[in-house]
């Protein structure tokens, strides 16, 4: 199927989902309306929407209902960021200075000025390695000859101004490295650090490693500030967009995807503040066909923290099959977690399902208290694009246990993937 009958497919299914279709008579419905009466589904606010490619309806159960889509918001932020930047747009962190070099060494100042790399720090494992980091930062220096700084090491994180705390967000989420809002240069320092995440960090970890290397001796401290009129020594690159965007999804990393919306916002608005980043994202889904008003959701952040995101699982298979029409396809798919895949948020999912089977789901989990999510596709087992299913299964308000939910959500998926097998 060309790209143009399956972004048609994905329109005709888009309009089932914004009508209340006929009750689908298939094995996954009949799951669905099981959980619905009985089990630890039964007095939470849920809801189903799961629609073929070609446009058959497989499930739908409150599928208009806004509900809080927990981290299930990074597939509208990542998404979106695909669509304005590109899979290989990358980040950079330019190194200048206000001084001049002469004989191996730079009188005055180096500066680190970010440009929004969310991919410093040693907080996870997935994040390049502080050694990898820093001599890619030293060789900038090295090309240059620079073998003494009679200076200070500045980190400057202007790059984004806006607000250093969302104001939505709880005060436990606050308290953990997972309540940081990015600034333009950020050290995503590990938990017991206790030097708060932001460009000093980073000036003093690049300081500390320049002095255990004995290569580059430096006279002045560490420090964060700002500067104009500096002489640009040299430029790295992040690793591309859609590498990050794998990781922000297959992580669920809330940084990540709060550096993404403040991306959009300065790229689209001018201003990376988060009331002109939502407005953004909402004009960043414009290629799609999924800028405007909608019942069928509300904005709050880019990585799903607060509690006034609302989106309906019609909105969101909505916006999945628009996706799947889209020039990003390939990256968005790819940035996804196969259900059961090693070191990904899904790891525990479906347990006891074949192999097969979790290999054709590739799906973004969300959870906080009371709230889970699954949404995603889940490819047919003949490689026809047509039959690929996209779903969006959205919990709330739950009060099991993890082990009383999540094998109900589990079997509901299953079932699901069973439809086109």
């Amino acid at each position: 199927m060309n790209r143009i009958a399956l972004l048609s497919a994905a329109i005709l299914a888009c309009f089932i989902c914004q009508a209340k279709p006929t009750t689908p008579r298939t094995a996954t419905q009949r799951a669905v309306q099981e959980a619905e009466t009985s089990g630890p589904l039964s007095e939470s606010v849920w809801g189903i929407c799961a629609v073929t490619m070609r446009g058959d309806t497989l499930a739908w159960l409150n599928a208009q209902r806004r509900m809080v889509p927990a981290s299930n918001m990074k597939l509208i932020t990542t998404g979106a960021a695909l669509l304005t930047f590109g899979g290989g747009y990358t980040f950079k962190t330019t190194f200048a200075t206000d001084g001049e070099v002469a004989d191996s060494v730079l009188n005055g100042n180096l500066y680190i000025i970010g440009g929004g790399d969310p991919m410093i720090g040693n907080l996870f494992s997935y994040l390049p390695r502080r050694e990898t980091t820093f001599s890619k930062w030293h060789k900038i220096l090295k090309d240059k000859g620079i073998k003494q700084i009679n200076g200070d090491i500045v980190g400057d994180g202007t790059y984004f101004s806006g607000e250093r705390r969302h104001t939505d967000w709880s005060t436990e989420d606050l308290r953990t490295r997972d309540g940081v809002v990015p600034s333009g240069l950020t050290w995503r320092g590990r938990m017991q650090d206790t030097i708060p995440d932001g460009p000093y960090p980073a000036a003093l970890h690049f300081l500390e490693w320049l002095e255990g290397s004995s290569e580059i001796e430096v006279s002045g401290t560490a420090r964060e500030g700002h500067a104009d009129s500096l002489e640009v020594l040299g430029t790295l690159p992040s690793v591309p967009l859609r590498s990050i965007v794998r990781t922000a999804n297959c992580q669920s990393d809330n940084f990540i995807a709060e550096t993404l919306i403040k991306a959009l916002g300065k790229r689209l608005n001018g201003n990376d503040g988060y009331t002109q980043s939502v407005s953004a994202l909402h004009r960043a889904l414009s290629p799609v066909g999924m800028m405007g008003p909608s019942g069928g959701m509300s904005f709050a952040d880019g990585s799903g923290l607060s509690r006034k995101n609302y989106v309906s699982p019609s909105f969101m298979v909505r916006y999945l099959k628009a996706m799947a029409g889209s020039k990003v396809y390939k990256d968005f798919l790819a940035s996804l977690p196969k259900a059961g895949e090693k070191g990904t948020t899904l790891e525990r999912r479906l347990p006891g399902a074949d192999a097969a089977l979790k290999d054709r789901i590739r799906m973004k989990s969300g959870s906080m208290n009371g709230v889970r999510c699954f949404s995603g596709y889940i490819l047919s087992g003949d490689g026809n694009p047509s039959r690929t299913i996209v779903f969006s299964l959205f919990s709330n308000n739950a009060v099991g246990s993890n082990a009383q939910v999540y094998p109900v959500l589990d079997g509901i998926i299953r079932t699901l993937a069973q439809e086109n097998r």
